[in-house]
């Protein structure tokens, strides 16, 4: 009896050590909840303790990593070291670059704006677990022109009754930690006509799926944007002034030790069955698209590694969102009312 309330205790210290490090990375809770079951089955208290110094090792180094920039003799580094770290360091210069040469910096994103569509090629910012941790601003509830494009924005009454949603480019829940920046996520640089279908379906997944994935990595360099160069497939406005995308992107770049690594996603206006995967390209393939070079400032030794390619098996999608968005919200935007 002694030993059976040994091994009883070490198991639920070995649960309850898994449980709060799977949580920390984000993973979903019904997917914790299995691996906690398959964990007591097979180990019932017998050998507990090398899942907690397996644990305990990994967060050290994730320790360690973070102090990695500290107390660091940065002349004497090696050059390719160097670079890497000032990169990690500053980041002044990871902005992508502008095909339209009308770049604006506000407190939390830049963009490059195109007066031609009257949206934005691209919007950046970077995001992590702190910032998402912070929700202090509370969601707006109206649009609004952008008075500092001296050509001109879009106006919110050029979406009235046209059956496009304005999307938000940069997501108003990513801008939740401040007031200042959940109200210029509402000025409309940062509005793309989008389909009810595809706002409120595959784009708004893919929008809460970026924000676990910044949970579990901690920090992340986000691109999104319209792809402008492909043909439209309508137009909008009083004067039909603006074109409506067919196709939207989205950049990640995750620069956080031990694993950097970068993927992108090129994805149809219109409403989507298929899983996120089946959209997840290279950052390089962007690039092709858009004409637009995303990261430009990074080290010669990162750039194949997160541009040229990305391992599916580091973006795990949620499958229960997934089905939510087949079974609820696709469902919900057909048939809600497009006009105003």
């Amino acid at each position: 009896m002694p030993n059976e309330t040994t091994n009883q205790e070490i198991t639920q210290g070995g649960q309850k050590k898994l449980q709060q490090f799977l949580t920390n990375l984000g993973i979903p809770t019904v997917v914790i909840s299995v691996a906690i079951g398959i964990y007591t089955f097979y180990f019932k208290g017998n050998d507990d303790n090398v899942i907690i110094d397996f644990i305990d090792k990994i967060e050290q180094k994730e320790e360690k990593t973070e102090d990695k920039t500290k107390n660091v003799d940065v002349e004497n580094l090696p050059k390719e070291e160097k670079e890497e770290l000032d990169f990690v360091e500053v980041l002044e210069d990871y902005l992508p670059t502008s095909t339209t040469d009308l770049v604006l910096n506000y407190d939390h994103f830049s963009f490059s704006f195109s007066d031609a569509h009257k949206q934005s090629e691209w919007m950046a910012y970077e995001l992590s677990y702190d910032l998402l941790d912070q929700k202090v601003a509370t969601r707006h509830s109206s649009f609004s022109e952008d008075k500092n494009i001296k050509t001109g924005s879009a106006k919110p009454s050029d979406y009235t009754k046209s059956g496009y949603d304005r999307g938000h480019l940069v997501p108003a829940a990513d801008m939740a930690f401040s007031e200042t920046g959940m109200r210029q996520s509402f000025l409309m640089s940062n509005v793309s006509p989008q389909l009810p279908a595809f706002n409120r379906g595959i784009w708004k997944e893919l929008e809460e799926q970026v924000r676990d994935w910044v949970k579990a990595n901690r920090h992340m360099y986000i691109v999104t944007g319209a792809i402008l160069t492909k043909p439209e497939i309508d137009r909008i406005g009083r004067n039909k002034h603006i074109p409506v995308p067919s196709h939207f992107y989205k950049v990640l770049l995750d620069l956080k030790l031990p694993e950097q690594k970068g993927v992108a996603f090129i994805i149809p206006n219109e409403k989507s069955t298929l899983p996120l995967s089946d959209y997840m390209v290279t950052i390089d393939s962007v690039e092709t698209l858009t004409g637009i070079t995303f990261f430009p400032t990074l080290p010669e030794n990162l750039k194949e590694q997160v541009k040229s390619k990305f391992n599916p098996f580091r973006w795990i999608y949620d499958e229960d969102r997934y089905k939510m968005r087949l079974s609820i919200w696709n469902e919900a935007a057909t048939y809600s009312s497009y006009l105003e």
